[in-house]
């Protein structure tokens, strides 16, 4: 009987080694690259602006410095100074021109020459000129041709005459009541009699007493109405006001702005008031407070 033999052998009857197994095949992985952190992610396109951006911060600041000396350099010798009173303003009514800037100059605390070059001089006149009691509004500041500068100005409108007893004199108010600089010649505005008002505030300020500002206020409807010069005063009579005017005394009725209810309105009152102005002796003076 024959055996079987599970090793293998050459033809020289030597037993053959088993060949060992071929080892797998190894991936090759290269290793991971770490993370960047959050600060450092940029690009150069990023650093390219920043540098950009670095750069015109410091030409701006060159430019700025170099315009401030050249600037500084030039109001030093005079070249771009004006005198403050070369202003070329229209003066308020019943001054001269000389006049009124010195007292702008003095009242605002304004050095004598003005620089053409200082960026801030349009806002600083404007400051000065509304100083002045008479100024209602500064329009413009502008520099013109050959380094002149331009003030165009809105004045305060007097419309009221009050008796000053203590100085014998008499002082005007604008429609709002302010107190107005006084004022030599022109005293065909309506005078307020028959009430004490005691004293005035400081000229460019309200009269303190309402009696005053509500005239004030009455009285600015006549003079729009141009009935400034026929309209000789006005007075409160409890809480009606009564006009005296050159063809008699007329009730006008509460004032602007306070009417009743049914009573008409201020510039109803005022048409017909003209109307009968304008036709004198055709008609009894109107009832002003009548409704239609």
């Amino acid at each position: 009987m024959l055996m079987s033999n599970d090793k293998s052998t050459s033809g020289d009857g030597k037993a053959r080694r088993p060949r060992p197994p071929s080892p797998a095949p190894v991936a090759v992985v290269p290793p991971a690259r770490p993370a960047r952190s959050p600060g450092r992610s940029y690009s150069y396109a990023g650093v390219f602006v920043m540098l950009g951006l670095a750069l015109g911060g410091l030409a701006w600041v060159g430019l700025w410095g170099l315009d401030w000396r050249v600037r500084r350099d030039l109001d030093r010798v005079g070249a771009y100074q004006v005198s403050f009173d070369q202003i070329d303003v229209a003066p308020p009514r019943g001054m001269g021109r000389d006049a009124f800037l010195a007292e702008v100059r003095f009242l605002s605390a304004q050095p004598e020459t003005i620089s053409l070059l200082d960026r801030s001089m349009p806002a600083r006149l404007s400051a000065a000129f509304r100083a002045h009691p008479w100024v209602a509004e500064v329009k413009s500041v502008a520099v013109g041709t050959g380094g002149t500068v331009r003030v165009d100005l809105k004045f305060r409108e007097p419309v009221l005459r009050i008796a000053d007893g203590e100085n014998g004199t008499e002082r005007l108010v604008d429609p709002a009541g302010i107190l107005l600089p006084r004022l030599e010649g022109r005293r065909d505005w309506p005078e307020l009699v028959g009430e004490a008002v005691g004293p005035p505030a400081s000229p460019g300020q309200p009269w303190p007493s309402s009696v005053v500002r509500d005239g004030a206020r009455l009285s600015g409807i006549l003079v729009t109405g141009n009935s400034v010069s026929r309209v000789k005063s006005i007075r409160r009579i409890g809480t009606s006001w009564v006009l005296t005017t050159v063809y008699g005394d007329v009730t006008w009725g509460r004032c602007p702005g306070q009417e009743t209810a049914g009573e008409p309105v201020a510039a109803e009152k005022l048409a017909r008031l003209l109307a009968w102005l304008d036709a004198p002796g055709v008609n009894s003076p109107p009832d002003l407070l009548q409704a239609r």
